[in-house]
């Protein structure tokens, strides 16, 4: 049974847990964003102590990316500050790691972060991204689709997939003032899953206004939109399970900022379902 739709839900309400799903780092707190059902993939906010360390090598059974939201980690010698990413295949060997002043980072792991098996090793073809500093990385204003120029999407891309087409990770930022065309755009929908959590700003469509710390996981074929933003924003995005393509709906949808918020989560999350108004980001 593939994630559940969840659209939007605040990081800030969801509860810490002790550990991963999957059995691997007893010793981090953990809020699980979605997880696939029966226990699968999953996307976590995960909450490493300040003097966390393993003196032991570390390898998984899932691949990882890695977004840091606050603090350091520093993982086979590279350290990884606020803003940093890596994408670390499966059985990738983590022959030290440690976190001097704590590290709260965004995690995707493709299956359960259970210990890899002994003699595991990582494919030497899996794309493997060691100590990216996405400060450092150009903001490309190209867009695949001139139906979204509208838009003023800026792309900072983490990751892609330029074989099979089904993976993408990247960074998208929007000025402020940004609303379709006399404030009416069609519906979009991909043959893809779409993932995204807010880092800064706002990003207003029908189910309300997303700001730091909204994340949604949208499965394929799910209509979406429009969307726009009164002050600007930026937020990480993934496609997967499929190409991004864009497919737009026969109809023009009105557009308002003031769209209330109005979630649609699975029965589990029913109880997250209020606005989140506090300063904190995750």
């Amino acid at each position: 049974m593939a994630r559940p739709l969840i659209e939007f839900v605040f990081a800030q309400h969801l509860p810490w847990t002790h550990g991963l799903p999957g059995g691997a780092r007893d010793d981090v707190d953990a809020k699980i964003l979605s997880q696939d059902s029966p226990p699968g993939e999953f996307t976590a906010i995960v909450r490493y102590p300040a003097g966390w360390s393993r003196p032991e090598a570390e390898s998984l059974a899932a691949e990882e990316e890695i977004y840091v939201l606050y603090g350091d980690i520093t993982i086979n010698g590279h350290t990884y500050g606020r803003d940093s990413y890596a994408c670390l295949p499966k059985h990738y060997r983590r022959s030290s790691a440690e976190s001097r002043h704590g590290c709260v980072t965004l995690s995707f792991f493709d299956a359960p972060a259970a210990e890899s098996k002994p003699g595991a090793t990582h494919d030497l073809a899996a794309p493997l991204i060691e100590g990216l500093n996405v400060y450092e990385k150009r903001w490309d204003t190209k867009t695949a689709d001139p139906t979204l120029e509208w838009m003023g999407i800026r792309r900072k891309i983490l990751r892609t997939d330029p074989v099979y087409k089904q993976k993408a990770t990247f960074i998208i930022s929007m000025p402020p003032h940004i609303f379709p065309e006399s404030w009416a755009c069609p519906t979009l929908t991909h043959p893809c899953v779409e993932e995204s959590f807010m880092l800064s700003g706002d990003m207003i469509g029908p189910h309300g206004v997303m700001t730091p710390g909204a994340y949604f996981w949208r499965p394929a074929e799910i209509a979406h939109g429009p969307f726009g933003t009164r002050d600007g924003g930026m937020s990480i995005i993934r496609f997967r399970h499929g190409p991004h393509v864009n497919v737009w709906g026969p109809d023009q949808v009105p557009y308002t900022y003031d769209a209330p918020y109005k979630p649609v989560l699975p029965p589990a999350f029913k109880k997250h379902a209020t606005f989140y108004e506090g300063a904190e980001r995750y």
